[in-house]
């Protein structure tokens, strides 16, 4: 196995100005959210989506997805705002909604307005028809299981960070690996997102980090698609990386790493910004969390060790 993920140095203090973050061989890294709301909707005049909208622009956010639910809009319609991008400053407005007639999903970078769903499935394939990717939000609210999850076709996304459902973040933690470790398993992509209702002191409770080769709505889409992002809720990662018989973290503000296996099982835990995991072969996948005395973590996306099974 050799599967790379770089995640190269930037300074804390100016990891959220509005800059293209250096990452490696022509690639940058962007920090955005997936998990919007607006007061805006069919039976509220009030739009205060510039408003919020120039909230993460100010906070240092390069994207943002104003996800409504898609039955307050069933008259507007809305789920674009691209007036409201600043390509010159580096940020832009992510086409999106959270389609909430079902299960509640966020719909990236769909080209066109959803409505009529009836299932989760529905949900999920009305979204990729669209050009989008599926979210789960909020999975413990309601509980969605992991059979139901790996059921679930086309899903490869799971929200384990809501900045309203803080609370709920271990148990989100705990379906993410269930689902990658029960029979039939597959790896999935971790998000954390505010899913903030209108609320400027909501901004920046969890976010993700996208690396792209450009600030456009398809190469943030695809790099979201493709697992090539961690989830955060402030620590800052300058590397990661799976070779062929080890697992090595470097983080910016961490204190502590922690790596994890098959149903989240502890395989190791090593203080200090950077620590290194060597393979034993029958872990499935390795994880990394890391933390800090500030009580912020980042994630990195699971990587699958070669001679695991979930079979």
């Amino acid at each position: 196995m050799a599967r790379f993920f770089s995640f190269f140095l930037f300074s804390l203090n100016l990891a959220f100005a509005h800059t293209q973050i250096p990452a490696e061989e022509g690639y940058f890294w962007y920090r955005g959210n997936t998990h919007t709301h607006a007061e805006y909707s069919d039976n509220s005049e009030i739009n205060d989506v510039p408003m919020i909208a120039r909230w993460y622009r100010e906070a240092g956010y390069n994207f943002l997805l104003l996800s409504e639910h898609n039955n307050h809009l069933l008259a507007r319609k809305i789920f674009c705002y691209d007036r409201l991008s600043r390509p010159k400053e580096n940020f832009i407005m992510i086409c999106g909604l959270e389609l909430s007639m079902s299960r509640h999903i966020t719909a990236l970078g769909i080209d066109r307005f959803l409505s009529g769903e009836k299932s989760l499935q529905e949900a999920v394939n009305m979204t990729l028809a669209s050009g989008g990717v599926p979210i789960l939000n909020h999975p413990m609210d309601p509980v969605v299981t992991a059979r139901k999850f790996i059921e679930t076709e086309g899903l490869n996304h799971i929200e384990i960070v809501n900045g309203g459902r803080l609370t709920d973040t271990p148990a989100s933690i705990a379906l993410w690996d269930s689902v990658m470790s029960e029979p039939g398993g597959r790896i999935i992509y971790a998000v954390a997102a505010d899913d903030n209702h209108y609320n400027r002191q909501r901004v920046g409770r969890g976010w993700i980090m996208v690396k792209a080769k450009s600030l456009t709505k398809s190469e943030i889409r695809e790099s979201i698609r493709s697992g090539n992002f961690y989830p955060t809720t402030g620590v800052i990662l300058d590397s990661y990386m799976a070779e062929k018989d080890s697992f090595h973290v470097i983080s910016q503000n961490g204190d502590t790493i922690k790596f994890f296996g098959r149903y989240g099982k502890l395989l190791g835990t090593q203080a200090g910004k950077d620590a290194s995991y060597r393979f034993r072969g029958d872990e499935l996948y390795v994880r990394a969390e890391v933390s800090n005395r500030q009580g912020k973590t980042a994630w990195t996306q699971p990587v699958m060790v070669k001679g695991g099974t979930n079979q």
